[in-house]
């Protein structure tokens, strides 16, 4: 072999060296921005609208933070969870830490705490409270499909009527098909206001919440580059509430929702 054969040779093994991916190496993440999945979840997502919600706009922001460009898709909780497990999209928000998501993903710090209660009728069901979830075998729950109480409420014995929406959780409370909905307080009362805008005082919550809930971006282990994503996040997410920019979305959110149930007659704690 000639030595030009041989210089081209080797010129080409080292083109290869640098293009093809070395054993058992994660493959490159395709450019473009980062794919994130939710659903409507008022206040925290919002699907139309000039805001886009609380946690949408946390998420975005510590993403920007971290130099980090997203996008996001509107998809049924259900379905956003299994984008995750099969790496079709980097991450989905907000999320409960459950074992059975923890096997296929892994979780950021916490980007909110839900404050988890029990809604119902007045007239039907007085001045409830919540005490224990052994207390309520005797009730019918609604509740929302793809929400991480399944497995609780399924180890407790409860019996839950579930539904892919959570609005449909406040009609059957209207339309007395259950006499309970588990839902965050804030997403509840905002449906409430939303739906029942003239009814919202027929409604109740229960002073105690069943349930402080930790909130997360939830990251697919299958999803090239997650770790350095995820690491980049939690910095981004740590910067935001260092400066102030975290809690004045969390008051832009929140006063607009103290206004619309102040206007309804409703107290919010």
């Amino acid at each position: 072999m000639c030595s030009m054969s041989r210089i081209s040779l080797f010129v080409l093994l080292a083109c290869l060296s640098l293009t093809l991916p070395l054993p058992g190496a994660a493959p490159a993440r395709a450019e473009g921005p980062v794919v994130l999945v939710t659903d409507e979840y008022p206040p925290y997502v919002l699907s139309k609208g000039a805001w886009p919600g609380l946690l949408t706009e946390i998420v975005r922001a510590a993403f920007a933070e971290a130099g980090v460009e997203t996008k996001v898709l509107y998809r049924p909780w259900r379905r956003c969870a299994l984008m995750v497990r099969e790496g079709d999209a980097f991450g989905a928000y907000p999320y409960a830490r459950t074992d059975k998501r923890a096997e296929y993903a892994w979780f950021s710090e916490s980007i909110w705490i839900c404050r988890n209660v029990f809604f119902y009728m007045k007239g039907r069901m007085g001045d409830f409270d919540y005490t224990s979830l052994d207390a309520l075998r005797d009730y019918t729950i609604a509740g929302t499909s793809g929400h991480y109480y399944e497995e609780i409420f399924k180890k407790k014995g409860l019996t839950v009527d579930y539904a892919p929406g959570e609005a449909s959780g406040v009609r059957r409370l209207w339309e007395l098909r259950a006499a309970l909905f588990a839902e965050d307080e804030l997403v509840g009362w905002t449906l409430i206001n939303r739906i029942f805008p003239s009814r919202t005082q027929l409604f109740g919550s229960t002073p105690t919440p069943w349930n402080l809930n930790p909130q997360h971006l939830m990251v697919s282990k299958a999803y090239p580059g997650a770790r350095e994503l995820l690491a980049r996040f939690d910095k981004g997410l740590e910067a935001i509430r260092r400066d102030g920019t975290y809690d004045r979305l969390v008051e832009k959110y929140c006063r607009q929702v103290r206004t619309l149930l102040e206007e309804s007659g409703v107290g919010f704690r």
